[in-house]
């Protein structure tokens, strides 16, 4: 008897293990925030981390989500590639 019914629709793998294979996905695309933080928005005259930009804070949250959002596709690729393969 499986536990989590949840996990039985996701073939028997839980939440926990889905959340722990997504990480390293996830962490690749907030990764990629040091190219346009700390290189592209200075040298288009943004300052680092969009310091200069009339609101800096909402410009760091969008480029954090729209990253995070990359590392998930990420994740969800290589999920799909993987059961292509297999």
């Amino acid at each position: 008897m499986i536990a989590d019914p949840a996990s039985a629709r996701r073939g028997g793998v839980s939440t926990r293990t889905l959340l722990l294979a997504c990480l390293p996905a996830v962490a690749v695309g907030i990764a990629t925030l040091a190219a346009p933080w700390f290189l592209m928005q200075p040298a288009m005259g943004s300052g680092f981390m969009a310091s200069k930009t009339p609101s800096p804070l909402q410009n760091r949250l969008r480029s954090l989500a729209n990253h995070t959002v990359f590392g998930v596709g990420l994740y969800l690729a290589a999920a799909a590639l993987a059961r292509v393969v297999a």
